[in-house]
This record gives structure tokens, sequence and C-alpha cells, in this order.
């Protein structure tokens, strides 16, 4: 015991005694930085020959002795540059000055730890003066922001990605997100201390990248936890792209759209302008008047006539390849949102096959997913998909299994764009597991669920509630979730049995088959029956509804061939045909 004592101590874990069974403290990598410092996140358990330890907060984990610990699956743990504090900040009369001719007295930017500095510049590949802006939280300074008279900016070399004046997130108060730092220290000025922004401001259009966006899954606790979600970026372009994302990554329910006044033809820009041209009293003014983020009730055209002419534009949501060929994009494509239910007899491949196509656009269109698949268990769900990105075999058998290296590649893949939902101790319900859906789509930005299969929450139904009814408002809340959040959620759904009195062949199920209730037809977005014809050998994927036609496709099935050695399913070119066309 006294070599695993040196050990721990090494990593910084001094426990009060070295009894067997488990021990909790702060943890030594993380509880510095956090507003609960003393709060014991960190367990270690002392057995016998070992000790392990997990730290719930932070993604640390490890352990010393034993023969089954093995250091190189312990989780990344990611590394931020701490930058040092400034002795003495230099805030001259000049800087001062620029800051009151927009609106910022002298006390906001001392409070904001504000001050002149001198940096190098990649844009202009030289030094320059320019303006420091300290991003604190919690006591700690994470990272600065440096802006120079050209309006050019660069950051510490890799920051730990926080949001500016992160310190202004309570629990249950509204919370105001805008652009950038002068429109924080505007509404600061205007007595609205509980603004942020993040470091990258908006979107020129729009991405597929995360890192925008990760101070959202740094803060995501606190967020979570905040009251209203007040949206006051820049009435431009870029503005209502970000707007856009934050409402979506933040929940739309919970979301208010502030916007700032025009004078004459003139549209007031964002928080600043408002404050320079219209006074700390507008300015309040537009945050008091904030309107509730369209999601339900009564509301006019106007309401919806940006959106309808960003679809006239071409730049609405856009229907999205499966990424499983031409032959399967003409049946069906994927609609941020849509609710897609997919059935089929079991071990047909239809959990297979929407592993597939999540994998694909993963790759194609870099969508993130959240996955409950109790019944598949998660380690085997991971070993599934870590098959499909691979193209190998995980288990030992006719055709040679993936490498070590090739499963740790497809480990880092999958750990990147799947997170897990698993609900090991007790019967889950569907409002349990859109809740940790909800999470992921404000730590990991997904952008797509799927729940496999439907039945596994069919336990939680009340005994008092016909199955028919608990369907319908199962539907109900996955469509709601995807409309609020802009995620498609996929719901495998198993067949009734299926009769088949002359024996054979088993006939293909077709939507009002599902079991439970006619609404798994009625209202989905989508209907995939997944069908495997043994003696051709081939399985066909047919979409038996798509609700928007032809912009999503039209019903129809494709062939496709399952390839055995590269663990995926093929499209046979050439094998869309129309619902009710012959082969």
């Amino acid at each position: 015991m006294a070599d695993f004592i040196q050990k721990l101590a090494a990593e910084g874990i001094r426990l009060r005694s070295y009894r067997l069974g488990n021990h909790k403290l702060p943890c030594p990598r993380c509880s510095a930085a956090r507003k609960k410092k003393t709060e014991p996140c960190l367990s270690v358990t002392v057995f016998d020959d070992r000790v392990k330890w997990d730290c719930h907060h932070c993604p640390w984990i490890g352990g010393v002795g034993g023969n089954d610990f093995h250091p190189h699956h312990r989780k990344e743990v990611r590394m931020f540059n701490r930058p040092a504090r400034v002795e003495n900040p230099r805030r001259p009369d000049k800087l001062l000055a620029w800051f009151a001719s927009r609106g910022i007295s002298a006390a906001t930017v001392e409070r904001m730890c504000i001050y002149r500095s001198r940096q190098w510049f990649p844009q202009i590949e030289a030094e320059a003066d320019c303006i420091a802006f300290s991003y604190e939280w919690a006591g700690v300074l994470r990272n600065v922001k440096y802006r120079d008279a050209a309006k050019n900016f660069r950051q510490e070399k890799q920051p730990e990605p926080v949001l500016y004046n992160a310190d202004a997130i309570e629990t249950g108060k509204d919370l105001i997100f805008v652009e950038g730092e002068m429109d924080v220290l505007a509404m600061i000025e205007a007595g609205l201390p509980n603004a942020v922004s993040l470091p990258n401001g908006a979107p020129d259009k729009p991405e597929q990248s995360d890192k925008r966006y990760e101070p959202l899954a740094t803060h995501a606790a606190e967020l979570e936890a905040a009251g209203r979600i007040l949206i006051a970026t820049d009435m431009d372009g870029p503005g209502e792209l970000l707007a856009q994302e934050l409402a979506r990554r933040l929940g739309k329910d919970r979301c208010w759209r502030v916007r700032f006044p025009s004078a004459g033809d003139a549209q007031t820009k964002d928080a600043n302008e408002c404050l320079m041209d219209h006074g700390a009293d507008v300015l309040r003014e537009c945050v008091a008047n904030a309107e509730p983020w369209p999601i339900d009730g009564l509301y006019s055209v106007d309401d919806f006539a940006d959106s309808v002419w960003e679809m006239y534009r071409g730049n609405g949501p856009q229907p999205l390849s499966c990424g499983l060929g031409p032959d399967f994009d003409q049946a069906f494509k994927v609609m941020p949102g849509q609710f897609v239910v997919v059935t089929g007899i079991p071990n047909h491949g239809k959990s297979r096959f929407f592993d597939q196509v999540a994998v694909a656009m993963s790759g194609l269109h870099d969508w993130r997913w959240a996955v409950f698949s109790p019944e598949t268990g998660t380690e085997s769900h991971i070993a599934d998909l870590c098959e499909i990105k691979a193209g190998a075999p995980f288990h030992a058998g006719p055709t040679m299994r993936m490498d070590p290296e090739q499963l740790s590649a497809a480990l880092g893949w999958v750990r990147e764009r799947f997170a897990f939902i698993d609900a090991a101790d007790h019967t889950p319900t569907i409002d349990w597991v859109l809740g940790r859906a909800k999470a992921a789509v404000l730590r990991k930005g997904i952008r797509g669920l799927i729940i496999d299969p439907y039945n596994e929450l069919e336990a939680s139904r009340p005994s008092n509630q016909q199955e028919t009814e608990f369907v319908s408002q199962l539907i109900s809340k996955c469509k709601l979730f995807g409309r609020v959040h802009d995620v498609t959620v996929v719901v495998v759904a198993h067949p009734t049995k299926l009769l088949n009195p002359g024996g054979g062949k088993e006939p293909q199920p077709g939507l009002y088959d599902i079991s439970g209730s006619a609404h798994w037809r009625n209202k989905a977005d989508a209907g995939i029956v997944v069908y495997r014809d043994y003696e051709a050998r081939k399985t066909i994927v047919s979409a038996k509804k798509i609700r928007r036609q032809p912009t999503c496709g039209a019903p129809g099935q494709v062939e496709f061939w399952f390839m055995g050695q590269e663990r995926r399913f093929e499209a046979v070119a050439g094998s869309y045909r129309a619902l009710g066309q012959a082969a």
C-alpha cells in the first residue's frame, strides 16, 4: 500500500485514509477552476491490489496496480494554456477616450480588466498596439483576446473555450447572448450585466464545424440551470445565423429574440451601436421587449416572413443525402427536424442499416448523433459503428478482423461524433431520453437522435393508458423535440407478427404493421421498411411514406447488397423503383 500511496500522491490524490472501498474528494485536475471548489467530484476506489479513480466533472480516469487496468484506455484530457495576469495593466487616456466614444465608461473598462497591449497579429505579420479583453471565469484568467485598430483579432494559443463574462451566468436568471465583447460592455453600461458572448463571433455562412460553439459545452451545466435566454446578436446575416444556432442548442422553448431599432432607413446593427445612437434607456427597452422565439401559439405572417424568404433563396433547411448513393437519395433524404420511423422483421438489418446512415452522414455532413439502444447494448453498438467506419469485422471470423490500430482510429472517430444514452439501472421514459438528448444538443451539437427500439420505452407505459394513446403522445414529444432543436429523430419499431398462411418467404411488412398503433404511419414525416430477401441475398429498403415530396424524395424501394468483408450495405446501381412499379 505504501507504493500505492506514493503513486497516488504523484497524481495529486491524497486520501484521509486508505481503507478498502470508495472515497470521495475534490479533483486535483479540475476543482481549483470550478465555482464549487470543495465539491467531492473525484471517486477513488481502493482494492486489495489496486486503486482506481474517476472524476464525474472532468474526463479524468486512471488507476494504479492490478492486472486489468490499461493506461491507454484513459479518456482524453484536453490541456489548455492559462495566460499569466499582467501586472499593473495600462489604461492610457487614449484608450479610455476610444471607449468613451463608444459609450463605455472608464469604470466598466476597469471592471472588465481591459487594458492596452502590444501583440503579434498574423493578419498583418507584424506587432501592433491593441486592446486586450480578459476572459475570466470563477476567479481564473482563462483567455485573452486582442483587437488592433484595423479590427484584426487574435487570442492566446490553445485557450480554454469559455464565454466572455461567463460569471454572469446565474441559476434561474435571464441571460443575454450578444455577438462580441463590445456588445457585452454596452449591456453592462446599460445596467444589464447578465450578458455573455462567444469568443469567435458569428459565422459568415452556414458551417459544419463545432469549434465556434465549444464554450457552450464548457458552461453546459450553468447554461442548463439558467432562466430565459435573450438572444441579442447583430441584425445582419451572420448575426441571424448565430441566433438560429444558439436557439437550436439552448432550446427554442426558452429563447427570446432581442431586436434593435431602425433610425429612418438605417437599421441599428448591435447593442453597442444601439447604446451610441439611442442611449441606455432604449437599449434596456429593447431587452425588455424581447419576443418569444416562434415555436407554438398564434403568429402572423410577419413572424415567419424572413424564414420564407430564406427558403425562397435556397438558404433555409435543405434535405441532406444519407450518403448511401444516388438511388437511395431518390427515395429518401433527411430533413433536419424530421420524425422518421423505421421498421422491419427482426434480424433483417434495420438497426445496422440506420447505423450506416448515421456514420455516412457524420462523414458527409459532419453530423453528430445521440443513440439510445438498450436492446443492442452500448458496448456492442459502439463495436458496430466501429465496424462500419473501419470497413472490417470487429470479431474474429472467416474475414480478418480489424487490427488494434484500426480499432483505435475508429473509436476516436466515433467518440467525436456519437453520444450514447444508457439507462442501465431503470426503465426509461421518453421524457428521460429526450432530456438526455437535449443535453447532448447543448454539449455536442447533435443533429440526429436514434431510439432503437421503441418497445424498450413501451415498458414505461402507465397501466391505465392504452398503447395507441401512449404511442401518439410519444411521437408528439419526439416531433416537438425535433422542431425545437432541429434534430432528426429516428425511432426503430418492430412490426406485429405477420400472417403467412401459405408458409415460405416471410411477407414484407408495411407501416401499418408496426406494433402498437396506426399513429406510426399517420404521424411520421418519413417511414422506412428494411426487408432482407434471403433467396435473392439482397436487402430491400423501401421509403413507404415521404411527407415532403419531392424535396425529401419519392416513395420507392432500393436494393442493397450487404458486403460482409466491408461490413457495409452497398446500393445496387439503378435499382430504385417507385412504389407499385415492377422490378
